[in-house]
C-alpha cells in the first residue's frame, strides 16, 4: 500500500473487534478494551458503536478515578490534585468519542445520554441537561430510558430548578418504582426543599436498601432525622453510613454531623 493511502473499510473484521471490546469492558479489562476499539475504528472509520464504546472505556475509568478521589481512599491536597488531573483528562476523552459518535448519528441517544454524563461529572449541568433532553427525544433507542430521566432530573436538581427536577425523578420512578439511583435524587429534591417527611420516606427506602449501598443515603437521612428532631432514628442513620465504608469521605461527613449524637 503506497504512502498515504488509507486502509479500506471492512466492517466484518471491525465488528469482530468490536465485540470484543465490549467483552472486555464487560470484564472491567479497561486497558485491553481499547486497543480492541481502536482497531475497529481503524477498519470502520463510520461506526457509531465504536466511538461510544471508546468512550465509554474512558467514562468508566473517570468513575473508578473519582470513587478513588471521594469514596475509597477519600484523597487531599496534592494526590487529590493529580487525581483531578486524571479524571479531567478521561472525561474530556470521553466526551471527544461521544461527540464522534453523534457525528456520524445525529439521533444517537446512547451516545448523547453518555455526553450528558459526562458533562454533568464536570459539573457542567446546562449541557448535560440539553444532551439528556435531546436523548429521551428516542427512548425507545435508549438502554434504559428511566436511568436518563433520573439523569435529566439529577441536571436539573444541579441546576436548582427543583420542580423540574422532582417531576422528571418521579416519571422514572413510574416505570421502574424500586429504581435505587432517582429515589434517592428524589429524596435530595425534598431535602432541599426542606420537605423533611418526603424526604424521610425516599432515603429511608434507598438507606433500607442493600441492593442499592448507598451510604450518601444514610448521610441525607440523618441529617433529614435531625432536622425532624428525631435523635435516636439520626444515630441509626449515623451507624448505617458508618457501616457501609468507615474510612470514606462520606463516612467523614456522617461523624462530622452525627457527632454529637453518641452511641445507642
Amino acid at each position: 500500500m503506497g504512502c498515504g493511502q488509507s486502509v479500506p473499510r471492512d466492517p466484518t473484521r471491525a465488528a469482530k473487534h468490536l465485540d470484543l471490546c465490549k467483552d472486555l469492558l464487560k470484564k472491567h479489562q479497561l486497558e485491553a478494551a481499547k486497543p480492541e476499539c481502536d482497531k475497529t475504528i481503524a477498519l470502520d472509520p463510520e461506526s457509531d458503536e465504536a466511538y461510544n464504546v471508546r468512550g465509554l472505556i474512558e467514562f468508566v475509568r473517570a468513575v473508578d478515578t473519582e470513587r478513588t478521589l471521594e469514596i475509597d481512599q477519600c484523597l487531599t491536597g496534592i494526590d487529590a490534585e493529580g487525581t483531578h488531573k486524571d479524571l479531567d483528562t478521561d472525561l474530556r476523552a470521553a466526551d471527544a468519542d461521544f461527540e464522534k459518535a453523534v457525528a456520524v448519528h445525529p439521533d444517537y441517544a446512547e451516545a448523547l445520554s453518555n455526553r450528558g454524563s459526562v458533562h454533568t461529572l464536570l459539573e457542567d449541568y446546562t449541557a448535560a441537561q440539553g444532551y439528556f433532553e435531546k436523548a429521551l427525544e428516542h427512548p425507545e433507542t435508549l438502554v434504559d430510558a428511566g436511568l436518563t430521566r433520573s439523569h435529566l432530573g439529577w441536571a436539573l436538581f444541579n441546576e436548582k430548578k427543583y420542580v423540574d427536577a422532582a417531576r422528571e425523578l418521579r416519571q422514572a420512578l413510574q416505570f421502574q418504582p424500586k429504581m435505587c439511583v432517582a429515589t434517592y435524587r428524589l429524596g435530595r429534591v425534598y431535602f432541599a426543599r426542606e420537605e423533611w417527611e418526603k424526604a424521610a420516606e425516599q432515603l429511608q427506602a434507598v438507606s433500607d436498601d442493600p441492593s442499592c449501598g448507598s451510604q450518601e443515603a444514610s448521610l441525607y437521612l440523618m441529617q433529614t432525622k435531625l432536622a425532624q428532631g428525631l435523635v435516636n432514628d439520626a444515630r441509626e442513620a449515623r451507624d448505617a453510613c458508618l457501616k457501609l465504608s468507615p474510612k470514606s469521605c462520606i463516612a467523614a461527613q456522617c461523624v462530622a454531623y452525627g457527632g454529637a449524637l453518641g452511641k445507642r
